[in-house]
């Protein structure tokens, strides 16, 4: 659980981080408020979790048909397994970018209702 929550602080912190050091050197988005910022975190934290989610890591041989026929003749239940592993954490770092990106997404929302 604490990793977890330090992972949550970690992710936060960092992309406020890089929203807040971008906006200082270019002023390119004109960032005033709280939201803004917010906003930007939350753009970056569930923007990566996207790519990890639609580019998840290989599983097993998807290539052309040459590299399926070779992959039939090896035995890949050991990297199957590795595979498999890859995959779940792969989708367990995506679930936690998303959930780390919620304290910003209710900032956005509560400010919007505020002003």
């Amino acid at each position: 659980m604490l990793g977890l929550i330090r992972f949550f602080v970690v992710s936060n912190l960092l992309s406020a981080a890089i929203v807040v050091v971008l906006e200082k050197s270019t002023g390119f988005f004109g960032l005033n408020f709280w939201s803004d910022y917010a906003f930007f975190v939350l753009i970056i934290l569930w923007g990566i979790a996207a790519l990890f989610f639609m580019y998840p890591p290989e599983r097993d041989f998807q290539g052309d048909k040459a590299e399926r026929v070779a992959g039939s003749m090896v035995d890949s239940s050991v990297a199957s397994e590795i595979d498999d592993e890859r995959f779940s954490s792969n989708t367990i770092f995506c679930i936690k970018l998303f959930v780390s990106g919620l304290p910003a997404f209710l900032t956005c929302v509560v400010m919007s209702f505020t002003t």
